[in-house]
């Protein structure tokens, strides 16, 4: 097998996974998930990350009912606005079965300041973003060659999710939860059930 052949066969095997089994992830994994995200190309090298791992149930299920709070407001609104139209909030929420452990994406704007001066004023916002992308897309790849599934949280952009997320894993108020990178990573043993292409 060429590594381009095995590297498109990892890309096949990742997927987006929303159910969770309970089983410990181990220490090692979530290090070789990080130092392999902390290759991805950045703009002008900033290398704009940080990676805050979350373990602690307690801490997991604040998280939870801070997303779960969100998607309920945001129903209600949705309803109120038209009461005929299917509620569009979905995905991870309080009442899925949670994974062992997140590891929540965090940008640092200051970093923006190291571009270009044409990207600082023009694109500066964009460029962080898409660094941010980046890694979080080879956190992914990580995860899936390492036989675990992981998903994205893109809720965790909105500023009410920012300001709970950061007060309570103690995140520094200048950095920043990034909605582009899907902030929140979920791992768990065992892919999701591939779809047919």
């Amino acid at each position: 097998m060429t590594d381009y052949e095995g590297l498109l066969d990892l890309v096949k095997k990742r997927r987006s996974c929303r159910h969770f089994k309970p089983d410990a992830v181990p220490d090692e994994y979530i290090r070789k998930i990080i130092e392999v995200a902390r290759w991805a190309p950045s703009g002008a090298n900033t290398q704009p990350w940080d990676f805050v791992v979350v373990k602690k149930p307690e801490l997991r299920q604040k998280i939870y009912g801070y997303i779960e709070d969100l998607n309920a407001l945001t129903r209600k609104f949705e309803t109120e606005r038209d009461p005929n139209r299917p509620s569009s909030t979905g995905g991870i929420g309080a009442g899925d079965r949670q994974p062992p452990v997140l590891i929540v994406l965090v940008g640092d704007p200051r970093t923006i300041g190291g571009y270009p001066i044409m990207g600082r004023v023009e694109k500066g916002q964009s460029i962080l973003e898409a660094s941010l992308a980046n890694t979080f897309v080879y956190m992914h790849l990580a995860a899936a060659s390492l036989g675990l599934g992981a998903g994205w949280v893109t809720i965790t952009s909105h500023n009410y999710m920012q300001v709970r997320v950061k007060d309570l894993l103690q995140i520094p108020q200048e950095m920043t939860i990034l909605v582009l990178s899907s902030v929140v990573c979920t791992l768990e043993k065992g892919f999701s059930t591939p779809v047919p292409v």
